[in-house]
């Protein structure tokens, strides 16, 4: 199914959700993004059953189809996932973490506040003036 066909399935199936059920839905996104469009395509289905909107089943299916040619991959649910992983013994904590004595923290390059205001009051050239305490807190002037 080429883009405008998927696009025009979209835009049909957007048309009776709008008229059936009032749910309003975005056509382009329909046609673009997988998981948008498999979510509409099982509420069509579900309003189909449980509303009597029959006519919404063939342009679902269409859309289903056109999902498959998009070329996206079905990503599993989070929990699917995380059962699988279970069953086959892995579990988010492993070998994949990386050993804290070898991560470095970037702490040692920091440097105390009064002195990163110095450092970026003398990159701006702002000095503040000869007994004015309140300027050492702002960069220059500003406040």
């Amino acid at each position: 199914m080429s883009q405008s066909e998927t696009f025009a399935t979209a835009a049909h199936l957007h048309v009776l959700l709008r008229r059936k059920s009032g749910r309003v839905t975005d056509t382009e996104w329909m046609a673009t993004n997988a998981d948008y469009a498999r979510e509409i395509v099982r509420f069509a289905r579900e309003k189909a059953v449980s509303d009597g909107h029959v006519e919404l089943l063939p342009w679902a299916d269409k859309l289903e189809a056109a999902i498959a040619e998009m070329g996206i991959p079905v990503r599993k649910p989070l929990l699917q996932k995380a059962q699988e992983a279970l069953r086959a013994g892995q579990t988010g904590s492993g070998a994949a973490r990386p050993d804290s004595s070898t991560r470095v923290s970037g702490f040692g390059d920091s440097v105390p506040a009064s002195g990163f205001l110095e450092s970026i009051s003398a990159k701006l050239g702002g000095k503040p003036a000869d007994g004015d305490e309140s300027d050492t807190r702002y960069i220059g002037r500003l406040r």
